[in-house]
């Protein structure tokens, strides 16, 4: 048996990556951004928030915004390739996600089905769409 490279090793330098970090417009996914623009890495923010995306960019001169709907399956492939043919992605974070608490007297079906579209499917697609590519380059 031929002895594979890991999937995931550690990265110990970011100057010169590019990371893709969906779901960049608030909290974790802002901040790892953040993080990731101040050590190097050539950071790509995506999110549904255009203006949150914009003024990112301001602040980290480099950084590169693309609006996202990660439930529009469509649109998620039309930004990996974009992306992609641009140059090949050294890391892609997930960071999308919906959450609205409920009580289990108030359910709501369809919020919940959204958490679904946004925290898994989203996910899924997202991986979907640059999996191949990335496994391609080792």
């Amino acid at each position: 048996m031929p002895l594979l490279k890991p999937l995931n090793p550690p990265l110990q330098n970011w100057r010169g990556t590019t990371v893709w970090l969906v779901g960049a417009s608030t909290g974790i996914g802002q901040a790892t951004a953040s993080a990731l623009h101040a050590l190097g890495a050539q950071v790509v923010v995506s999110a549904r928030k255009a203006q949150a995306l914009d003024a990112f960019v301001q602040a980290h001169p480099g950084a590169r915004a693309l609006a996202l709907d990660v439930t529009d399956a469509q649109a998620v492939q039309a930004a990996a390739m974009q992306l992609q043919a641009r140059g090949p992605l050294d890391c892609v974070v997930y960071c999308a996600g919906h959450y609205q608490a409920m009580r289990a007297f108030a359910m709501d079906v369809p919020n919940m089905q959204r958490h679904m579209e946004v925290n898994y499917t989203g996910a899924l697609q997202v991986l979907n769409a640059v999996l191949p590519a990335m496994l391609a380059r080792g």
